[in-house]
């Protein structure tokens, strides 16, 4: 063997590359993650992942091969841990004793073997939707009960916890040690927990540079306690809350080091910061990325009036319905703030929280639109609201040469929202036309599937080399499948097929199914496969 591979640095190098991401499923149940993972060899590796996950295997293996690789290959493999299973599956006679429904202890025998693994612990999530509450709580109850030393995790960087279970919350502050940098607390509003016990983190934790405590909405008790904590991280880079006290607030809007905010803005009263901020540094101009989430967009709109922020992401989510008139004034204080120079991701969602609610009346056309062309820096617009959107080819070139940068339009996921069909729906042309003026690679719209009579005979000489890739055509129709497949074929060579995302309407569906097979027809002959 080389000498440079028997270096710890490079070999461990290599390895971190052989291991893939997660193929973990959030939607997966915990018990079907239980038959997933690897039996441990007698080296301490395992999968600390599904099986799935080429990579863990592989390390796995090279764990087992030689001392050599044994070092690197535990260090990649115990980093990154989903609780419980990765810690139970190494004692002996793990099945009897954590599987049944009596509380458990860790014997000293246990912790010998779980104590040479736990310093390489860098993050630890835990699993969802258990059926099997106890199993968690036990384990958490084990570790902080002797002989395990405290902390049992001395060296965790980040801690996710989604488990939604109150009583296990309390539990959790073992974990809370100085090197966490990356915290994550998920609560459900309809069954919160005492979250008391986060109080003393930014003692405990005074590295932590990203903190999201999410899901408590505007719970008083818990908006002191997050607001609390929040003035007394001084390193902090990112934050996700909900409501947050006005000191709180105004402690995050002059933060040096905050570059990334997601919070809730109240629609109750609008914020008042004091006049001497403005002499320093403005409000909340450190941000770079800055979700905000409220029940009306005028909240946000009247927020984002009184800060001078420099963003680069701005996504904005409401839960009632918004007006276009409320889009476009949205849209206008945007264009006179600085953010226009930096901005290169916006998206604005309603959020529905009731089947019931009915869909706006109005419009997006041109006139919503124009204060964002001046936009020049925009890769990406993710417009998920509840109206239908009429724009001209004309306009949509005019779009294309004012977002030179574009990369990603979504316009309601494509659907037409029970739209009916309209000659100001956007056609294949202004699609053609938009993407001769800009870099996109994805477009989720509704277009018109007829009109193909107006396109060039060569519609490639219109777009020109393009890496337009993936197209989403939620609720077009198509009457004429192979013209329109030929189309899309030759002004955009990359796109293999065409996803419709329909739910019924067989004619509809089978249309679809008829452009995507002249496509893959018209590739094949495009690269010459056909000769075979």
């Amino acid at each position: 063997m080389h000498r440079a591979l028997q270096l710890h640095d490079i070999i461990y190098t290599i390895f971190c590359h052989i291991s893939e991401p997660s193929t973990y499923s959030h939607q997966m149940h915990e018990d079907d993650v239980f038959e997933h993972y690897s039996t441990w060899t007698r080296s301490g590796a395992m999968l600390v992942e599904p099986r799935n996950n080429v990579g863990q295997m592989t390390l796995a293996a090279l764990a087992s091969t030689c001392r050599l690789f044994q070092e690197p290959a535990l260090d990649i493999l115990w980093a990154d841990l989903y609780f419980p299973y990765p810690l139970i599956r190494c004692l002996p006679d793990w099945r009897d004793r954590w599987r049944s429904d009596h509380a458990n202890i860790l014997s000293a025998r246990d912790w010998e073997v779980l104590r040479k693994y736990v310093p390489l612990v860098r993050s630890l999530t835990f699993l969802t939707r258990s059926r099997d509450l106890y199993r968690y709580r036990d384990v958490l109850n084990a570790l902080r009960q002797p002989p395990v030393a405290q902390p049992p995790l001395p060296n965790l960087q980040r801690l996710d916890y989604r488990h939604h279970v109150p009583e296990d919350y309390p539990l959790l502050d073992i974990f809370f040690v100085p090197s966490l940098t990356d915290l994550t607390i998920e609560v459900q509003h309809s069954r919160l927990p005492d979250i008391s016990f986060i109080s003393p983190l930014a003692t405990l934790c005074p590295n932590l540079t990203s903190f999201r405590v999410f899901g408590y909405r505007t719970h008083e008790p818990t908006v002191a306690t997050v607001s609390n904590i929040i003035i007394n991280l001084p390193r902090l880079q990112t934050l996700h809350s909900d409501h947050l006290s006005e000191a709180a607030i105004i402690f995050v809007a002059c933060h040096p080091s905050l570059t990334e905010l997601d919070i809730s803005i109240t629609s109750d009263h609008p914020y008042k910061f004091p006049q001497y901020l403005h002499h320093s540094i403005p409000p909340f101009s450190q941000i770079k990325r800055f979700v905000a989430r409220s029940t009306h967009l005028t909240a946000i709109t009247a927020f984002l009036q009184m800060v001078q922020p420099s963003l680069s992401h701005l996504c904005v989510t409401t839960r009632q319905g918004m007006s276009t008139k409320d889009l476009q004034e949205f849209f206008n204080i945007l264009s006179i703030q600085r953010i226009y120079e930096s901005l290169q991701i916006l998206q604005v969602r309603w959020q529905s929280t009731s089947f019931f609610q009915t869909l706006s009346d109005g419009i997006i056309d041109i006139g919503v639109i124009e204060p964002l062309l001046r936009f020049s820096r925009l890769r990406e617009l993710h417009l998920l609201t509840d109206h239908s959107v009429h724009l001209s080819d004309e306009e949509l070139a005019a779009m294309g040469a004012s977002w030179p940068c574009l990369e990603v339009i979504n316009l309601n996921d494509g659907k037409g929202l029970g739209d009916v069909p309209s000659p100001n729906l956007i056609s294949l042309r202004g699609l053609i036309l938009l993407v001769n003026k800009t870099r996109l690679r994805r477009a989720h719209l509704m277009i018109k599937g007829d009109g193909l009579e107006l396109i060039e005979k060569c519609p490639s000489s219109m777009v020109g080399t393009n890496d337009f890739q993936h197209l989403v055509l939620a609720d077009t129709t198509v009457e004429k499948p192979r013209d329109f497949a030929l189309i899309v074929s030759l002004a955009f060579p990359k796109v293999v097929n065409i996803t419709p995302r329909m739910i019924g309407e067989e004619r509809r569906t089978c249309q679809w199914d008829k452009v995507n097979e002249y496509l893959k027809v018209f590739r094949l002959f495009r690269e010459g496969h056909w000769r075979n």
